[in-house]
């Protein structure tokens, strides 16, 4: 009966900190976590126009069978944020543009993207079934998938990462110390003049891919609190994504 007491206090004490026993951004089976291809390198964000979806306009669809009308809207919602914080739209895609659309899913496993920005094909996300508040139905991580799909890289890879946070790579599952290299320095991937945010819903929680529950990332500076939050689009994630795509006022 204690056991069984415990074991419940440990899900609910999760659950408050709202921290799934397994964050379904970090999966083992992709990249970084959350992207099925990976990147030529790893940086904050792209600077290939190329790489830009046309006109700042997402073509998109979601697979309404696969949300019920709670989660269907909380979709809508995180794009309604970036479109409220941005001059990006999301428009939904008609038959001839699905193609080369943005498909919302819940099919897979976990919450991820199949690439970083625009490829001129389909490109997937999927958002696995969590209630509203956790795992991939947390606000934070629909914003988080959105934003790679913009063409954002998590911010721990930043080429300038080194002066903000520590990588404590002996504490790091040997086969996914990859997922935190950085050490290009050919790719146009870059800040746009805004430097390293500990509060960006792009970055690492400080655990992610920890092989025995200590930290893997150490901030080395003050304000760094609330690092891996999943709550909104920090002030310089809505400068960034502003500058990358040239919106009135930003370019």
């Amino acid at each position: 009966m204690f056991a069984l007491t415990l074991a419940l206090i440990v899900i609910l004490v999760r659950e408050g900190f709202n921290e799934p026993a397994q964050d379904p951004e970090l999966l083992e089976q992709y990249f970084q976590g959350d992207i099925s291809v990976r990147p030529i390198q790893s940086r904050n964000g792209i600077a290939n126009k190329i790489l830009h979806w046309p006109n700042g306009v997402v073509n998109y669809h979601i697979q309404q069978n696969d949300f019920d009308d709670i989660h269907y809207k909380e979709i809508l919602r995180a794009i309604s944020i970036i479109e409220a914080n941005s001059c990006v739209v999301f428009r939904n895609a008609s038959q001839e543009e699905l193609p080369q659309a943005l498909i919302i899913t819940s099919k897979g496993v976990g919450c991820n993207c199949s690439y970083l920005g625009f490829r001129n094909k389909t490109h997937q996300v999927n958002l696995q079934i969590f209630p509203l508040g956790e795992g991939c139905f947390r606000i934070g991580s629909i914003l988080h998938e959105l934003l790679h799909v913009l063409g954002f890289e998590h911010q721990h890879v930043s080429q300038i990462r080194d002066k903000y946070v520590s990588i404590k790579w002996d504490n790091i599952n040997p086969e996914f110390k990859i997922n935190f290299v950085n050490t290009d320095n050919t790719t146009a991937w870059h800040d746009f003049g805004e430097g390293y945010d500990y509060q960006s819903v792009m970055h690492y929680v400080p655990k992610a891919f920890s092989k025995n529950g200590e930290p893997t990332i150490v901030a080395l500076k003050k304000g760094s609190s609330n690092m891996g939050q999943r709550f909104n689009m920090s002030v310089k994630d809505i400068r960034k994504l502003n500058k990358m795509y040239n919106c009135p006022g930003y370019v």
